[in-house]
């Protein structure tokens, strides 16, 4: 009985480090002055994604078969959810219920975003700057991003939007990934080892 003990509990060591890997999520996490963030001043009204187009130099002009199109967007008031990933996400913000200055994206589950090309848009429309706008091309689109400190004591975010390249051509949004494929690996890997060692042990 020692001897299947001493064996079975190295398994079960690595099969515990491999679960808390799976539920370890890391966050990208932006405030006002990470590098990267592009500050503009726009005013009150909407212009995503033209502004994208403006804020990253983007070549191409908005109306070509590859446009940037919403694949998620978060409204404080009302509170409201909309885009072609929009079941895929939830956003919740803090400090107070109508004048936010954080706000965090969690990925709940379905398809993912993948982002080789997409871009993270803060609004409050009142302020000076009125948006931030952030580069999202090294996001996995599974782990959170968290937004601190946005407009403090003087404004508030009124939404948060996530634009992509639309590769299809067909303007609908494409972009979409398998959940969770470095998870389903180490499930995979963790089964292989229990199977070696059931192996052994027989």
């Amino acid at each position: 009985m020692n001897s299947l003990h001493k064996k079975v509990k190295p398994l079960v060591a690595v099969v515990g480090v491999l679960v808390l890997a799976m539920s370890a999520q890391a966050a990208v996490v932006l405030t006002p002055g990470t590098a990267g963030v592009i500050a503009a001043d726009i005013g009150n009204s909407n212009c995503e994604s033209a502004c994208i187009y403006t804020a990253f130099g983007i070549t191409d002009a908005p109306g070509t078969a590859d446009d940037l199109v919403l694949y998620y967007k978060a409204d404080v008031d009302p509170a409201t959810e909309e885009g072609s990933f929009q079941t895929s996400y939830s956003t919740s913000f803090a400090n107070t219920s109508t004048d936010p200055e954080d706000a965090l994206i969690e990925y709940i589950s379905g398809a993912s975003i993948s982002c080789p090309e997409c871009y993270l848009a803060i609004k409050d429309g009142d302020q000076n700057p009125s948006y931030y706008f952030y580069n999202l091309s090294s996001w996995n689109g599974t782990d959170d991003i968290s937004m601190t400190d946005f407009w403090p004591q003087q404004g508030a975010i009124s939404h948060v939007s996530i634009w992509g390249r639309d590769d299809s051509g067909g303007g609908g949004g494409g972009g979409g990934n398998a959940p969770e494929p470095g998870s389903l690996a180490l499930v995979g890997l963790a089964l292989l080892g229990v199977a070696a060692v059931r192996k052994r042990l027989s």
